[in-house]
């Protein structure tokens, strides 16, 4: 492998599921005009639904990811996260994409922690960028704790 090994990709999941879309809108707007109807007060009906959609951004803003030799990086309009190679304790995979996780087992603090990596027809590129890189042993193992692979929910 060579030092500029990397694979970039992006996934823009509104664009996958435009029906899906156009209901989630739907129910934003609505939400917004009843908050505005309810507290009278329209500025505080656009201010619940800009906050609606900026807690939505990875579905409605193209998600642009970097697989590289030192980690990952997903990077969504402001949203930006990176996780090293080295801290990734656990890989689990679902039938859409796959979770890199800081943490040994599963937690309630995982929705906070690591990054999930939406496949775009690429699964098999993917995969096996994390498993050359997520191999202890390949990366000199020492005394890192093993990856843990698990499944996910299917």
């Amino acid at each position: 492998m060579t030092a500029t090994d990397s694979l970039q990709y992006r996934v823009h999941l509104a664009a996958r599921r435009p029906r899906q879309a156009a209901l989630v809108v739907a129910i934003i707007v609505a939400g917004a005009v009843a908050t505005a109807v309810g507290l009278r007060s329209s500025p505080l009906g656009f201010l619940a639904g800009c906050v609606v959609i900026a807690s939505l951004s990875d579905f409605f803003v193209p998600i642009h990811y970097r697989l590289d030799d030192a980690g990952v990086s997903a990077r969504a309009f402001w949203n930006r996260r990176y996780l090293r190679w080295e801290q990734v304790r656990r890989v689990a995979r679902d039938h859409l994409g796959v979770k890199l996780s800081p943490l040994a087992r599963p937690s309630r603090l995982e929705a906070y922690r690591g990054i999930y990596l939406w496949f775009a027809g690429n699964e098999a590129e993917v995969m096996a960028m994390i498993a050359r890189h997520t191999t202890r042993e390949a990366a000199g193992g020492g005394d890192q704790p093993p990856v843990q692979l698990s499944p996910g929910p299917s």
